[in-house]
């Protein structure tokens, strides 16, 4: 399986190493609304989960979203 940052890297365009726990809006990654939408999208697809409008709230970086996976017994 294709690792968390990999995936974050690839949908918002940037080199692997430009990816990290932090990464989020405004930090330079080019990730917007558009790129957070499309972000979930993939991850859901990618792990086989679902999240709620309200966890994708909290869904602000790669940490968020690992945090989020693992909620769901998903280790990312």
């Amino acid at each position: 399986m294709i690792p968390l940052e990999e995936l974050f890297a690839s949908v918002l365009d940037v080199p692997r190493a430009r990816v990290g726990d932090d990464t989020g809006p405004g930090d330079g990654s080019g990730w917007a609304s558009q790129q957070h939408s499309e972000l979930v999208v993939a991850v859901e697809t990618r792990y086989g989960v679902g999240f709620s409008h309200e966890e994708v709230g909290e869904l602000w970086s790669l940490g968020s979203v690992r945090a989020a996976l693992r909620r769901k017994g998903i280790r990312a």
